[in-house]
């Protein structure tokens, strides 16, 4: 499951002056014998580095969700959206990048305390600070990619397993977005070029007691080549929609035929779900068919279409 809170990915600079920084917060200490002082010092130096920088580590690498805990409608969004094997390299660095950290500091602590002057504690002290730093910076392109991740990410809609789920399909500017605008409290972009929706927006419908989730998934172009906005609707359709609205524009204003529009129903007839017909714009052309007729611009036809949507996804 993608997390409500994906966290922020701080530079590898930030890191490295943040775990610095934090060794202001040791308080100087009296010790009669001044290499006993400099070793007590320099332990608790390394001490909050490892865990200053491992706290911020861990907390990106948990933060950010792993591949095989995803469900399937999240992995193909996942894979659409980013590089998955860069990302999951990635994580995979921080892991890495952490354990080594703890275990430069462990070895650099147990020379500290067999030391027995104030030149081999400097040397122990000074090649952890170099060992941790070069570790750190070497994250820096993983740091980057998680960053954009996290950007794309969050672009995944929740998708409550409890509700049923309703997808809006069909080309690009049949009025997809403006229908969900009608069912739901959701106000997407609206315009009259394709693609205008290029993620997926969810919206909730709440009819007579009932809760639906209703998506309003990017326009599919029927072709064997397709761009990444519509394999996030094919994402969709193939792995959550337990019904689909498919939407008709027969006035053709949308810039594609109603012969192109049979055939992509037609294609999606074939993902084996429950599929309602519907044909907008009806306040300008009415087809003699069998589809429910609609205007999501004059709202003719939706107390309708409420109806079937409830009859069909009971």
């Amino acid at each position: 499951m993608i997390p409500d809170k994906i966290p922020p990915v701080l530079t590898s600079k930030e890191i490295i002056e943040k775990s610095f920084r934090n060794t202001n917060k040791i308080q100087d200490i009296y010790k009669p014998d001044f290499v006993d002082k400099v070793k007590i010092v320099s332990v608790q130096k390394i001490q909050i580095m490892e865990a200053t920088s491992r706290r911020i580590i861990n907390r990106i690498y948990k933060g950010f969700p792993k591949i095989d805990d995803l469900d399937n409608f999240e992995k193909d969004m996942l894979y659409i959206l980013v590089n998955a094997r860069e990302y999951d390299r990635s994580l995979n660095n921080l892991k890495w990048s952490a354990q080594k950290i703890s275990e430069f500091a462990t070895n650099s602590i147990r020379g500290i305390k067999k030391a027995r002057d104030e030149k081999v504690v400097a040397r122990f002290r000074s090649s952890f600070y170099g060992r941790f730093s070069s570790v750190i910076e070497n994250l820096d392109e993983s740091l980057n990619i998680l960053r954009d991740a996290r950007e794309q990410l969050r672009k995944i809609p929740f998708i409550d397993k409890q509700d049923k789920v309703i997808i809006i399909a069909g080309f690009p500017n049949v009025g997809k977005s403006m229908l969900i605008s009608r069912l739901t409290n959701l106000r997407p972009e609206i315009a009259e070029y394709p693609f205008t929706t290029k993620d997926i927006n969810v919206g909730i419908l709440i009819h007579n007691n009932k809760r639906y989730q209703i998506m309003d998934v990017p326009g599919l172009l029927n072709r064997s080549k397709i761009n990444p906005i519509e394999k996030k609707a094919l994402a969709a359709i193939e792995n959550v929609g337990n019904l689909i609205i498919y939407l008709f524009d027969p006035t053709e204003q949308c810039g594609f035929s109603l012969k192109e529009q049979e055939n992509l129903y037609q294609e999606l007839k074939k993902q084996g779900k429950k599929i309602i017909p519907v044909d907008n714009k009806s306040d300008i052309l009415r087809m003699d068919n069998d589809h429910i007729k609609i205007s999501a611009l004059t709202e003719e036809g939706i107390e309708e279409l409420l109806k079937v949507i409830e009859e069909e996804a009971s």
